[in-house]
């Protein structure tokens, strides 16, 4: 799979778990959960790790 169908992929499963209300999914590459922005967004803050759909990667706080 290319890189722009995998990222496709990871987009279409990402809304289809927000649509849902879930607060996490499955990457299909690794098998590894992956939050959602939901998740993120339930906690309240950046955590710094550099998350996948990190809501909050725009502020001055987040380091990655």
């Amino acid at each position: 799979m290319s890189e722009s169908k995998e990222q496709q992929e990871i987009e279409r499963l990402h809304e289809q778990a927000c649509s849902e209300g879930k607060l996490f999914y499955i990457d299909p590459k690794t098998g590894y959960q992956v939050f959602t922005e939901l998740n993120h967004l339930k906690r309240g803050h950046c955590c710094n790790s550099g998350c996948r759909h990190c809501p909050y990667k725009r502020e001055k706080t987040h380091n990655k």
